[in-house]
């Protein structure tokens, strides 16, 4: 009797214990997605692939790479925020916080001016937005994107 008991009461504690160990719920399904306006053309991405790049040296900090490929056009678009610290906020490319590419018909066009910009990082999703325009007079804007957390998988 004392150990079917006993038996029970373990049971319920690790149940206990253990329903406590998912704290975002049970739906962690992220949606990635990028869109941007180019001219009267909206790229749309179909892979979202973020990822970070830290550098051997001490003072540079970590970078947040974020890329969309389109696979239709095979337009990619990469976005870029050096010395990210993991929260929000707003990176100039003109001051060298951010960088961004557009590849189109296998031309690369960097940008020359713009912003990328976190609105939130909380969870394991970061959502944001960016624009910028190219040296070669490309206009990218009303763009958005939503990716996972590279470094929570």
């Amino acid at each position: 009797m004392k150990k079917s008991l006993f038996t029970i009461i373990a049971i319920l504690c690790c149940g206990l214990v253990f329903s406590g160990c998912i704290k975002n719920g049970t739906n962690r399904t992220i949606a990635p997605s990028m869109q941007a306006t180019i001219a009267t053309y909206t790229f749309n991405a179909d892979n979202i692939q973020p990822y970070t790049s830290t550098s051997q040296i001490n003072d540079t900090g970590t970078t947040l790479i974020i890329s969309g490929y389109e696979k239709s056009s095979g337009d990619k678009i990469v976005i870029s925020i050096t010395k990210y610290t993991g929260g929000a906020g707003t990176y100039s490319i003109v001051q060298g916080q951010a960088a961004a590419t557009y590849f189109h018909n296998g031309i690369l066009n960097t940008a020359t001016g713009g912003v990328v910009a976190i609105k939130d990082a909380t969870g394991n999703v970061i959502n944001g937005y960016f624009s910028f325009s190219t040296g070669s007079g490309i206009a990218v804007s009303n763009a958005t994107f939503v990716c996972g957390k590279p470094w929570i998988y």
